[in-house]
């Protein structure tokens, strides 16, 4: 899949593993459980500037599936970001 090779995918990966990393570490009361946790958010928080920036200067897509793909990756800040990464490859194209 093209769409693998994308570092923007690759980064919500990452992100999503230090997420549940240090949720697990501060459920468990480790003392650094809860800096990955909030690291994790940080990270999460430039991805979905990240993404907004990429659907907005994507011109492979037509003004309306840009419109779409804004609404959800504002509307559903990571888990919409991550999904436009992983389903959008090129023109009128969807990732099988």
């Amino acid at each position: 899949m093209k769409n693998v090779r994308r570092p923007s995918l690759i980064f919500g990966l990452v992100i999503t593993a230090v997420f549940f990393i240090g949720f697990f570490l501060f459920a468990s009361e480790n003392s650094n459980g809860l800096y990955v946790l909030y690291s994790g958010l940080a990270l999460g928080a430039i991805y979905w500037i990240w993404s907004i920036i990429e659907v907005t200067g994507a011109d492979d897509l037509k003004r309306y599936q840009k419109t779409f793909w804004l609404i959800i990756v504002v509307a559903v800040p990571f888990f919409g970001a991550f999904l436009y990464n992983i389903i959008h490859q090129s023109r009128n194209k969807i990732a099988a």
